[in-house]
């Protein structure tokens, strides 16, 4: 070519440019996955290439904190908002670590990104969910995996279909505590508060006010959870009796009992 003009050259290279592509538009509607649509390069997903339906919900699931190195099953949800896209695909990528593939889902890894190698027919939910495996880094930080699904009508074309993406950050570290809740209060515990509460005094200040009374009118009418001022209910029974409203009164007219 190099005895081509200038003009010549550039009209050959906008030719090889838009053969290619038009092949790789054309590979986009076979029903095998491809590789590089998840969202994860400069944002492109499969809505580039799938267009005319109705956008689907999709939704990663699993663990959100990891030990180092360790190994775990995700999902990748692709719920239909419309009744004739009928079936899903789609591709998955990781900022880091590896993925892995689950027997039985139809995938197939490519490039190091999981995709479909057919379509998952959706279930009576309308809902296609594709589980893969990713292993998480040697190195403590947090981690994105990209994901997009696809909507079909399966028609074999890329008419009549929608695409979303999401991601879902995954935080790596040598350990990963398990919150234990504390102990729930012994039955003793519980009956000493109560002896010791002045009971409407909702503030815990020492004194009964006309506005905590009103509280304590309406935890009785039901209007106000008890939650609000639990120290209304002397005997723990759950609910407000007149009872308990006049220690109330009394508290607010001859001070809080000391102790």
């Amino acid at each position: 070519m190099k005895n081509l003009s200038p003009l010549r050259m550039a009209a050959c290279v906008a030719l090889v440019v838009s053969l290619s592509v038009g092949f790789a538009a054309s590979a986009y509607a076979y029903a095998e996955g491809i590789n590089g649509v998840s969202g994860k390069s400069n944002g492109f997903y499969c809505r580039n290439c799938h267009a005319g339906g109705t956008a689907p919900t999709v939704a990663f699931g699993g663990p959100t904190a990891m030990i180092l190195g360790s190994t775990a099953t995700f999902s990748f949800t692709v719920t239909s908002n419309s009744a004739s896209q009928i079936a899903a695909g789609l591709d998955v990528a990781a900022s880091a670590g590896t993925l892995g593939l689950v027997a039985g889902q139809g995938t197939r890894l490519l490039l190091d990104e999981v995709t479909h190698s057919s379509p998952m027919a959706n279930d009576s939910d309308g809902k296609a969910t594709f589980e893969f495996i990713w292993q998480a880094p040697e190195s403590a930080g947090t981690y994105t995996l990209f994901g997009a699904g696809c909507s079909v009508n399966g028609n074999s074309q890329r008419t009549g279909d929608a695409a979303a993406r999401t991601t879902y950050q995954i935080v790596v570290g040598a350990d990963v505590p398990t919150p234990t809740p504390p102990p729930p209060p012994t039955a003793t515990a519980t009956a000493t508060a109560r002896e010791n509460a002045c009971v409407g005094d909702c503030g815990s200040d020492g004194e009964v006010t006309v506005d905590e009374l009103i509280t304590g009118v309406n935890v009785a009418l039901g209007v106000t959870p008890l939650s609000a001022c639990p120290v209304f209910d002397a005997n723990g029974d759950g609910e407000v009796t007149i009872d308990e409203l006049l220690q109330a009164v009394n508290s607010a007219l001859n001070a809080c009992p000391v102790g």
